[in-house]
């Protein structure tokens, strides 16, 4: 076959911002968070201060969502939606946590149709995803365990253009060099690849086949 009659395709799952440290230096208010942060120093005791009810309600932060314990939630006097409003208000006053979206609002279609609000919504899924999706603020480091903050340079789940902006690159197979200015995203390479070979796209393609890929076939 030979690379003559390959089509390479490359492309990655999420980009990546500077390292905070590097932020910082520039003169940028940035910083690193950890989940033991954001729920035992913060949200628990908010809750129990402001609505009377204990800290147990709140079942884990994994960035970006906040999981609350339904059935803690179900022996107070407040409901699910209550008290997810209640993590919201009380989590955008962290630093580092310009916002937040509760798991009634995805449902509900009543809020802010921003960008970034859209890209959450996107994001949203009923059976895994939290009760209040939590929105870093551009720059910010989230992570999971106390004693790793500074050995990582990566991370996930910011809804900032820095973390959507990512290669896709078509070679071979004849193709001649060019430029797409336009945006596209990742999910269009099934559909493409399955214009290209002239075949059934995948039953969860929802991408956009790529007329500058398949016009150079």
């Amino acid at each position: 076959m030979g690379l003559n009659n390959t089509l390479i395709v490359l492309s990655a799952d999420h980009g990546m911002c500077e390292a905070p440290e590097y932020m910082q230096e520039l003169g940028f208010d940035v910083g690193r968070l950890t989940s033991e942060t954001v729920v035992k120093d913060t949200l628990k005791n908010a809750l129990e201060a402001k609505l009377g009810i204990p800290g147990e309600v709140i079942r884990l932060y994994e960035h970006p969502y906040v999981y609350l314990n339904e059935d803690e939630i179900n022996k107070t006097n407040y409901s699910l939606a209550q008290v997810e409003a209640a993590v919201a208000e009380e989590i955008i006053n962290m630093p580092g946590i310009i916002g937040a979206v509760t798991r009634t609002d995805l449902m509900k279609g009543t809020f802010v149709p921003t960008p970034v609000n859209k890209t959450i919504l996107n994001n949203f899924h009923l059976k895994r995803s939290g009760h209040v999706h939590v929105i870093g603020e551009q720059f910010w480091y989230f992570y999971y365990e106390m004693d790793t903050t500074t050995d990582i340079a990566a991370i996930h789940c910011s809804p900032w253009t820095y973390d959507t902006y990512v290669p896709l690159f078509f070679a071979g197979h004849g193709m001649p060099a060019g430029r797409i200015t336009r945006p596209v995203t990742p999910y269009d390479i099934a559909a493409t690849l399955a214009a290209y070979l002239e075949i059934k796209p995948p039953s969860g393609s929802s991408g956009i086949p790529l007329e500058e890929v398949l016009n150079r076939k």
